[in-house]
């Protein structure tokens, strides 16, 4: 049983930034060749190397052979495969319509995700095949958040869109299990059935927990975390924990290290928190200090390095009184580096690595507006 412990106070903990002030976009130079010496020394400061990444990735998922798989931004309709790191690649695929997300299952099984559409390939890449339809042509998979695998090689999809009917937002909120490596799938609505309005935002295995947990949006901002992970059971077991969006769900992304599950908030205009359990009992939140309360969590990326794990997160949304952020923890959470903050109306940071237990290496792009100037990082330890 999942007991609610969301509510001790009414007061809650601030998130802890050290004492490093971050980079100011608009203070320093963007070029395409790299950084300024500015830059490059914040980088030094903390332990970490940044260059030019040696294509411009869009989205990217790395695989447990260390292989890259993803799309550059020549073209989206383009998979393309690296065995260099991202400093090469090679075009495995076109899809007719743009990728939204790659996954690439423990046993190699690649799926590209588009609009409508999953694609799947067991040959590494050489051909790929229409597996599942989703619920409408306008829906897709949420790159980073929307696939995951749990043991017994059983994949999982969350379907996200923002579909609009002549009775309002059209519900999408559909879970797809797959016990065969994505070339079948088993279609869920339970979360239909319990009221969902719009879609899902996350679906994620847990191996702190060994349970899975999955968000659903709009109106309820739900979580819900499964029993324990039984190889044997194809089906998970749901739990509800938290039954509407001021219990504090509606989370967008999670990740995980050191003991610690991590959660972020989706409250675009409201107050963001980065939640935290180590059980899925108990559940500590932290608000986002201003000027960046406003913006939603939008992803977070585990990176490994020499000296453990590093979370870092994306916090791309502000309005004219608030600011975005790239932060990063090298502490489970206990205390948060800010990297670059910025305004949307004049840049645009995201993150783009995925894998099943974290990377050596993150992938980042900057983007100035109105010119579209966009640059690509490598964030890795110093050789």
């Amino acid at each position: 049983c999942h007991r609610l412990r969301l509510f001790p106070s009414l007061r809650h903990p601030y998130l802890a930034f050290t004492a490093t002030e971050p980079l100011r976009l608009g203070n320093h130079e963007l070029a395409s060749v790299g950084f300024g010496k500015q830059v490059e020394q914040f980088f030094e400061g903390e332990g970490l190397r940044v260059n030019v990444a040696g294509q411009p990735w869009k989205s990217l998922f790395v695989s447990r052979g260390g292989a890259i798989y993803g799309r550059l931004s020549a073209d989206d309709r383009d998979l393309y495969r690296s065995d260099d790191r991202g400093d090469t690649s090679t075009l495995l695929a076109r899809f007719d319509e743009p990728i939204k997300s790659v996954f690439v299952s423990e046993t190699g099984t690649i799926l590209v995700g588009v609009k409508g559409a999953v694609y799947r390939s067991s040959d590494g890449g050489r051909g790929f095949q229409r597996s599942l339809e989703l619920s409408t042509p306008e829906s897709f998979i949420r790159h980073n958040n929307g696939m995951t695998e749990a043991p017994g090689h059983r994949l999982l999809v969350g379907e996200y869109g923002n579909v609009w009917s002549d009775a309002g937002w059209q519900a999408i909120a559909y879970l797809y299990l797959s016990t065969d490596e994505g070339e079948t799938w088993e279609t869920s609505d339970f979360l239909i059935e319990k009221g969902a309005n719009k879609h899902v935002h996350m679906v994620r295995y847990s191996r702190i927990l060994n349970r899975l947990l999955m968000t659903d949006g709009d109106n309820k901002k739900r979580l819900w975390i499964s029993d324990p992970v039984d190889r044997a059971s194809p089906n998970p077991e749901w739990n509800l924990v938290t039954r509407f969006h001021l219990q504090m769900g509606g989370y967008t992304t999670a990740a995980e290290c050191d003991g610690k599950v991590l959660l972020g908030t989706d409250y675009q205009g409201g107050t963001n928190f980065v939640v935290e359990t180590k059980n899925g009992l108990d559940f500590v939140k932290k608000v986002i200090p201003d000027p960046y309360r406003r913006s939603p969590i939008d992803n977070m990326v585990v990176r490994r390095s020499a000296d453990g794990s590093e979370i870092w997160a994306n916090l791309p949304y502000s309005t004219s009184r608030s600011r975005c952020l790239l932060m990063f923890t090298k502490d489970a959470g206990a205390t948060w580096t800010r990297v670059f903050e910025y305004n949307r109306s004049a840049y645009t940071v995201w993150l783009h690595s995925s894998s099943l237990d974290g990377t050596d290496d993150l992938f980042f792009s900057i983007e100035e507006h109105p010119t579209g100037e966009r640059s690509v990082y490598r964030v890795c330890d110093p050789d």
